[in-house]
């Protein structure tokens, strides 16, 4: 079996976002009603995929636009199976933050998805937005690393430019063959190639790939979920990779 990346089509969407929910189940779990149903699915696919196709297309107007959104495949050649994806947004310029944290969470839950468990999806929401402002936050121009100390997120006005991975997962059958690898492969020679750091959310799974690739933990969070009539907790880390000149 030789694994191929390119890139997503508007075709593969269903295919992905059920290949989604199956990699992040334990977390769908937590933060949606029961198994998901079709039109979940469907508002899912819609909130992940949408703006790397209606927004890229905005964006061919502009001779040098501020950010861009990539999404790839991995593909077994030999079946066709999609076994994995990964997506990536580069912002080009440091990106400006024009909402409160509070509006930003209202905004991703106006109207809120099908089957959302609306009280810990806000509370999950607002925990990884305040942590992203306080990692990333901007310092001083011609910088490219970051401050981590801690300040109020909302008077934080903007973060730094960089290639932010969205999003990678690995169908649970075809993990630990090297593919996670593959599809994170490409943000990081644009990172270096542009020059910028790399940044990403991990899950406790992911977070052994991120480090041998050189990424470093520089926010560790975790969402207690008692409050919400559930137990445990929901863990997550935010890691940024520094750009490498050799490549």
């Amino acid at each position: 079996m030789a694994i191929i990346i390119v890139s997503t089509e508007e075709s593969d969407i269903k295919t992905l976002t059920k290949l989604s929910d199956i990699c992040f189940r334990s977390a769908h779990s937590v933060l949606f009603d029961g198994p998901l149903r079709t039109e979940t699915l469907d508002a899912l696919a819609e909130q992940c995929f949408g703006p790397y196709f209606k927004k890229n297309e905005n964006n061919e107007s502009q001779i040098t636009p501020p950010k861009r959104w990539v999404a790839l495949k991995a593909i077994d050649d030999e079946t066709g199976e999609i076994v994995g994806e990964s997506r990536w947004v580069i912002h080009y310029e440091n990106e400006a933050l024009t909402k409160t944290v509070e509006e930003r969470v209202e905004e991703l839950h106006t109207p809120p998805l099908p089957q959302t468990r609306v009280e810990v999806n806000r509370a999950w929401v607002r925990m990884v937005a305040e942590a992203k402002r306080q990692a990333l936050k901007f310092q001083e121009a011609g910088s490219s690393r970051i401050d981590i100390r801690e300040s109020d997120p909302n008077k934080i006005t903007a973060l730094h430019k960089r290639v932010y991975l969205q999003a990678l997962l690995v169908h649970p059958e075809h993990q630990r063959k090297g593919i996670g690898r593959k599809l994170l492969q490409w943000g990081l020679d644009e990172a270096d190639k542009l020059g910028l750091i790399t940044s990403l959310e991990s899950t406790p799974e992911g977070r052994r790939l991120y480090e041998k690739a050189g990424f470093e933990v520089v926010k560790e969070l975790s969402l207690d979920l008692t409050p919400y009539g559930q137990t445990g907790k929901l863990p997550l880390a935010i890691m940024v990779r520094q750009p490498n000149p050799k490549n």
